[in-house]
């Protein structure tokens, strides 16, 4: 795992937490960000799609705006249910800056949402393989599972 914040000033997965956490074992491995504000969601997403992709997960939408600024993805996994606005307000940056990126949609709440991206999963996710099979589709990448689930 990746982390490009010093520990010092740095807490992952906290809740007044607004910056990325990356993890990855491989530079090559397509990027994946994951907009989130449910921080055991990260940590399961993170744990299935690694070392497969890297993953920088943001809590906000300001977090996730002001990353896709800077930095390419090739997908982006949305939550549209965020803090501090509505994820699918992302959808329009995201198309400006980074066209070919794709959007994993999921929601436990907004059915509306159910095509406003490259696919959709109801949140929670049915099971592990959904979700990877998913992704994988998404990215082009292998279908069979790096690790199947205990």
């Amino acid at each position: 795992m990746t982390n490009d914040h010093p520990s010092s000033t740095y807490r992952p997965f906290t809740e007044e937490s607004g910056g990325a956490i990356g993890f990855s074992i491989f530079a090559s491995a397509p990027r994946v960000l994951h907009v989130d504000s449910d921080h055991d969601a990260a940590l399961v997403l993170a744990a299935l799609l690694v070392p497969e992709t890297q993953v920088t997960h943001v809590p906000t939408l300001a977090a996730a705006q002001e990353l896709l600024h800077r930095e390419k993805f090739a997908l982006v996994v949305l939550d549209p249910d965020l803090p501090d606005g509505d994820g699918v307000d992302l959808l329009a940056e995201l198309r400006a800056y980074q066209a070919d990126a794709r959007v994993l949609m999921y929601s436990a709440r907004h059915p509306e949402h159910h095509n406003a991206g490259s696919a959709f999963l109801p949140k929670p996710w049915t099971s592990p393989r959904q979700l990877w099979r998913t992704v994988s589709d998404l990215l082009g990448i292998g279908s069979a599972m790096p690790v199947e689930p205990q």
